[in-house]
């Protein structure tokens, strides 16, 4: 039994559900979307911090206004949907198709680099780094 296309049709439907309400209700306005608990704990931005303030401007064609919530978060996005297009391309082509440069040993360690010092320099309190605050 092949449970990759099951998965791949969920997958689908949350990311539509996701967007449509993301779309639909703006995180600034609305309690009902989850708060940050690191920020809540410490009162200093995580990597992820204005994620969702970043993705709602996006579904609205704010570019601007999104990379000033979260920077990492609009670059990292042409990656993510590259290699989920060649996830999607595996399910329905029903062969392994992999982004080799993800598959690299140094990637999760350039990966993890750059979310760290991302996540330090968005908490410096001097300027340019003030420009990264959520």
């Amino acid at each position: 039994m092949n449970f990759k296309k099951p998965y791949a049709v969920l997958a689908l439907a949350g990311i539509i559900s996701l967007s449509y309400l993301y779309y639909r209700f703006n995180p600034q306005h609305y309690s009902f979307f989850p708060k940050c608990p690191f920020y809540t704990i410490t009162g200093f931005d995580c990597p992820g911090c204005g994620s969702q303030r970043a993705i709602y401007c996006l579904l609205h064609g704010q570019l601007v206004q999104a990379v000033r919530f979260n920077l990492l978060l609009v670059l990292s996005l042409p990656f993510l949907l590259v290699h989920f297009g060649h996830k999607a391309a595996s399910v329905i082509l029903k062969k392994d198709i992999r982004w080799r440069l993800l598959y690299r040993p140094l990637t999760p360690v350039v990966i993890f680099t750059v979310v760290l010092v991302f996540w330090i320099m968005r908490n410096v309190p001097a300027y340019p780094f003030i420009l990264l605050k959520a």
